[in-house]
């Protein structure tokens, strides 16, 4: 629903610096003449804050005790130590001590504290031992959800309960680490000083335990890695070493003299068998010989000689199949040879990593029972010292909150009354008359203005206008004002709606009635009225004759001249003779002209076209307006010599009116005046 409020602008106005200057300043003796007038209700505030925080710290607040444990992280190794124990000490760098931190507060050394500790069964940590006060916060918000959900919620579980009292517990302590140091202090917080105490000493003692553990751990999968793997390697070592004495029996490769026999007899075979065939060619050739000269004196030669090669390919047999036998037993030995090489040193490079592995493991079974700590406690908690709650310190602040509310209550309700809450107020401040109040109605949309002015001609808004029409028209008993000018300080105040409704009024009279748009840099009447038509700008200028101009609206018995585009500066377009001739004619054609001016602190064109009008509306919005923007819109107004004819306190809500004490101005009044 929209209010019946200009709706052209929402920029912060605009005040020229003399307008700025006749601004009253802040007034210092005011504002504490406003706060001596609200001493009750600062005092009141602050007694009611004092009885607070008194019951709360005297009766309510339970006393609290801090114990505090501190650790120191160890840098450095003794002497009695090996390397690997001196590598195994915990970094020092920030994140390092910070991981400490976040490890010392982690949930599984606060579960296992819970249940060392059984705070399970102590209700300051277990909340759920402590039956709930039916009208409790906590009761009635139970209720109240199980009212909503329709079901009863269950009751907690061991791990709920469990889960809820780690969470108190994780309340109740904290871990800092001292600056530029390697010591960490641990600080347990509760109701009782002996339980405090407890609290910080066993979560440093599960630190260091849980120190131990994980190293012993670490260790422990150590030592059953390195069983496993000396246990692999052994087994490992005895194949190799069973497969090397196998290719030993086997082939008889224990050394390479074999293979050196071997290889001279290959070659001694290969000479003969050369010298053998060498003397089977000689043979063979003399045979030829004796062939070629056949003789009965050759022939027991000639046998000789055939004897001789059969002895030689005999023999070259023989040797070809040594030979070839003893290159085989070379070639089986060589490559047994290889393998055997290969194998001894596969064997060795194990028999090396088994033994470094079982030297390791025997090192890791030493420091199996030798685990310690990189943590330290330096000093355990004493019992708990009283830290809260800080009776004097809550009523002090207290004491000060209540003020400080007393006095921003009476500021605000100060600041608040900025506007003017009544017509007396608006009369009595700008020494004019208020012809009229303007009861706030809520619209849809600023388009429905003239549908419910239609729909409702007795309505108090209705009421409204018809009473600033009378008082608009005898304000002056010697003239009836032809030229109205509507306008205000800033935008927002309503003088577009108000120029509307007093045209339908006045053409309700059977008045001819012309309702101009000269607010030409934020024209709003097309969201205010159904109708178009020429510009005001045109018209002035003479682009476009003022007949064709004119627009209606049916819903309005007068006629409209709306402003579409701005073609020079309006300043400059109301100061020229062409706007002073428009006047004129408008006044021959019309009963009464109705002039929607801008806002007169934003821009100058208000103050030239006063210099035009019989009479001038200022419209000021109900508790809104401030009264420095009214006074500098009027005196700027009065410094051109177009007085103020009359204000209209617009969007007045009647009944936080009453409220104020105000009287409202009567439907059918007469308008207030100055005494």
């Amino acid at each position: 629903m929209a209010k019946l409020v200009d709706d052209k602008t929402l920029k912060i106005p605009t005040l020229s610096a003399i307008e700025i200057e006749r601004i009253e300043p802040l007034d210092i003796m005011g504002l504490l003449r406003s706060l001596w007038y609200g001493k009750s209700l600062i005092a009141g505030c602050t007694i009611l804050a004092l009885v607070a925080a008194a019951y709360y710290a005297f009766a309510i607040a339970q006393p609290r005790f801090a114990a505090v444990t501190t650790l120191k992280i160890e840098t450095t190794f003794s002497p009695g130590l090996d390397l690997d124990q001196a590598l195994a000490n915990p970094p020092t760098d920030q994140s390092s001590l910070n991981t400490e931190v976040a490890v010392l507060r982690s949930r599984h050394l606060l579960e296992r504290m819970v249940h060392e500790l059984d705070l399970t069964n102590d209700p300051a940590f277990n909340r759920y031992l402590t039956p709930v006060a039916p009208w409790s916060v906590t009761g009635m918000r139970t209720r109240a959800r199980n009212l909503l959900s329709g079901t009863v919620a269950a009751p907690p579980d061991n791990a709920a309960i469990l889960d809820k009292t780690v969470d108190n517990l994780a309340t109740a302590l904290s871990v800092d680490k001292l600056r530029d140091t390697y010591v960490f202090r641990i600080t347990a917080t509760t109701g009782d000083a002996d339980m405090s105490a407890r609290i910080a000493d066993t979560l440093a003692r599960l630190y260091l335990a849980d120190q131990v553990a994980a190293k012993q751990a670490a260790t422990e999968t150590a030592f059953n890695w390195l069983s496993e793997r000396v246990y692999a390697l052994q087994l490992e070592l005895e194949a190799k070493e069973t497969a090397v004495n196998d290719i030993i029996m086997a082939n008889r490769a224990s050394d390479a003299a074999t293979l050196d026999t071997l290889s001279r007899q290959s070659i001694e075979a290969q000479e003969r068998l050369r010298d053998i065939r060498r003397a089977l060619q000689e043979a063979e050739v003399k045979l030829t010989s004796f062939d070629a000269a056949v003789t009965p004196a050759s022939q027991p030669a000639r046998q000789r000689v055939l004897a001789d090669i059969r002895h030689y390919t005999d023999q070259a047999a023989a040797l070809e199949t040594f030979q070839s036998g003893v290159n085989s037993q070379l070639a089986a030995q060589s490559a047994s040879m290889v393998r055997l090489q290969q194998l001894r040193r596969e064997a060795e490079a194990t028999r090396v990593l088994y033994e470094a592995f079982l030297a390791r493991l025997q090192h890791t079974n030493v420091q199996r029972g030798l685990g310690q700590a990189d943590s330290r406690i330096l000093a355990l908690a004493a019992p708990g010292k009283y830290v809260a709650p800080r009776k004097m310190l809550i009523l002090l602040i207290a004491a000060m909150l209540g003020m400080a509310l007393g006095v921003s209550l009476v500021l605000g309700r100060q600041a608040m009354r900025k506007g003017f809450s009544g017509t007396e107020a608006l009369a009595d401040a700008t020494d004019v008359p208020v012809l009229a109040q303007i009861p706030r109605v809520k619209l849809r949309k600023p388009a429905a203005l003239l549908d419910y002015l239609n729909a409702k001609p007795t309505s108090a808004l209705a009421e409204a206008m018809r009473n600033l029409r009378t008082s608009l028209l005898l304000a002056d008993p010697g003239k009836v004002p032809q030229v109205i000018l509507s306008t205000s300080s800033v935008p927002g105040e309503g003088k577009t709606t108000q120029s509307i409704a007093l045209a339908h009024n006045l053409a309700s009279l059977g008045k001819s009635v012309l309702l101009v748009e000269a607010d030409m840099r934020q024209p709003s009447f097309g969201t205010h009225l159904q109708c178009q038509g020429g510009d005001l700008g045109q018209v002035v200028t003479g682009e476009i004759r003022l007949e064709d101009a004119i627009a209606r609206d049916p819903r309005l018995p007068a006629d409209v001249l709306p402003s579409h585009t701005m073609h020079q500066n309006p300043a400059d377009l109301f100061a020229g003779s062409g706007f002073a001739a428009f006047v004129q004619e408008v006044r021959e054609r019309y009963d009464f002209i109705i002039i929607d001016a801008p806002p007169v602190l934003q821009v100058p064109d208000t103050r030239l076209l006063a210099q035009h009008a019989d009479a001038v509306l200022y419209a000021v919005r109900w508790e809104r307006t401030d009264k420095r923007l009214v006074l500098a819109g009027q005196r700027a107004l009065a410094d051109i010599r177009a007085p103020i004819t009359g204000m209209v306190l617009g969007q007045v809500d009647i009944r936080r009116m009453r409220r104020y004490g105000a009287v409202p101005m009567a439907a059918y009044g007469q308008p207030h005046y100055q005494n």
